[in-house]
């Protein structure tokens, strides 16, 4: 929302550093992650933090050398394969990222697909949230996050999803979760002519067929913007090209004949249902066995926002606990007020970003039952609190307030300091230009 930009801190980036290490974890993988890799070594440290560190466990990992020539990055992904016997390396000669993804997915062992390229980020729960809104959302083909820019350029990307702009603008970056099936339905990414816009491309395909995505309400991509990136190359320095590319482009948005209505989990219009509704439905969980190394403590609150008794709470007990928040309840201000502190020391779930109101009890059992909860706090000011400690044996309910003072204050204290900041660089520059034409 608008007051995003006066909160979230770009440098925060995911993967800045290793907080799991599950190399020896036995699972049954959910998701296959799939990346396309040439001479991509420089930043790909960042995205296999990104990936270790996921909340949800349950993947598997093909990464596919795409011909690479430097020795160094090659040697890379010797050592890649030693850090988790999830991550699955192969090799081909070199055909382009469409191909090397279409590879990865004639190797992968799910039902779901998760392209990531070598130098992008997820936040912790990225893979865990798009595998539950598509596991309660069974019609739908796809679900993405909004998304944020981050080097040469840097930008929230949080579009209400639109099939009729998808034609003319695409709205969705690659890194999407997607149902394998239809992928292989639509004969994979390379049928896009090498260098097109294949994510575009293929979702032009998918909307042709009437498949419908999940659009998830908070930030959990991060794409990275580099001088001689390739969409840089293709949008920047080729338009002559890019003119034949987005030909192409325009052949498969024009047989999208019908509006196409996602699935959109906006905090606003997050609709409300009945009691029953929220008290009885539920969905499996049974296959997914946890690992779990600390004990844990979940807190159930209305919003996430400024409530400096809770952060000291949980900056004390973060070390010897796993600490899981859940928010619940929609609200207008702006849900990162304060998040990325929280997120510090625990995991943060807003339910009303990923999920119908009717599976929030079903989560919050999903959370308890599959990292062991022992320890479940409840503010007492949640609306619903009598229908989500139903069948809880122990809990305990505290007072938990979002200050509406701190929130504005924060606002107020990030304008004056860009207003402050553009009066210095603009008087810098008059002095400067000022000196300039003392000389002549």
């Amino acid at each position: 929302m608008n007051d995003d930009k006066f909160f979230f801190n770009f440098n925060n980036q995911p993967g800045l550093e290793l907080k799991k290490n599950e190399k020896d974890i036995n699972i049954n993988p959910k998701v296959s992650i799939v990346t396309s890799y040439y001479n991509s070594k420089k930043f790909m440290w960042q995205t296999i933090n990104c990936v270790l560190n996921q909340t949800f466990p349950f993947w598997e990992w093909i990464v596919v050398d795409d011909g690479s020539t430097n020795k160094e990055d090659i040697d890379f992904l010797e050592e890649i394969k030693k850090i988790d016997d999830r991550i699955i390396v192969l090799r081909k000669d070199n055909e382009g990222l469409a191909k090397g993804r279409d590879y990865a997915i004639k190797y992968s062992s799910t039902s779901y697909i998760l392209p990531i390229d070598a130098d992008d980020l997820i936040e912790p729960t990225f893979i865990e949230t798009l595998y539950l809104s598509l596991e309660t959302n069974p019609n739908a083909s796809w679900a993405f996050t909004n998304s944020l820019g981050f080097g040469k350029y840097v930008y929230f990307a949080d579009e209400v999803f639109d099939s009729d702009i998808m034609k003319t603008r695409n709205q969705i970056t690659a890194t999407a979760l997607i149902k394998k099936e239809k992928i292989l339905e639509l004969n994979g990414y390379s049928v896009a002519k090498r260098y097109v816009n294949e994510d575009w491309h293929l979702w032009l395909r998918m909307l042709s067929k009437g498949y419908f995505p999940v659009q998830l309400n908070y930030y959990g991509f991060w794409y990275r913007r580099r001088e001689n990136s390739l969409l840089s190359e293709v949008n920047d320095e080729k338009k002559e090209d890019n003119k034949l590319r987005l030909r192409d482009i325009k052949n498969e948005a024009d047989k999208i004949k019908k509006r196409v209505v996602s699935v959109i989990y906006i905090n606003e219009t997050n609709q409300d249902i009945n009691k029953e509704e929220l008290e009885y439905n539920t969905f499996d969980y049974s296959g997914l066995k946890f690992k779990n190394k600390k004990e844990a403590v979940l807190y159930i609150i209305p919003e996430i926002g400024f409530n400096r008794k809770l952060q000291k709470e949980i900056k004390k007990k973060y070390k010897k606990n796993d600490i899981y928040i859940v928010s619940i309840e929609n609200s207008e201000k702006s849900q990162y007020a304060n998040r990325q502190n929280f997120e510090r020391y625990a995991t943060i779930y807003n339910l009303t970003t990923f999920l119908e109101r009717k599976n929030f009890k079903a989560f919050i059992e999903y959370i308890i039952d599959t990292r062991e909860v022992k320890n479940i706090y409840i503010s007492s000011q949640c609306k619903e609190k009598e229908i989500i400690t139903k069948n809880l044996k122990e809990f305990e309910f505290f007072n938990y307030s979002n200050s509406n003072f701190l929130y504005y204050f924060n606002i107020i204290k990030y304008k004056v300091s860009k207003f402050i900041v553009i009066r210095a660089i603009k008087k810098i520059f008059r002095i400067l230009l000022k000196n300039e034409r003392m000389k002549y």
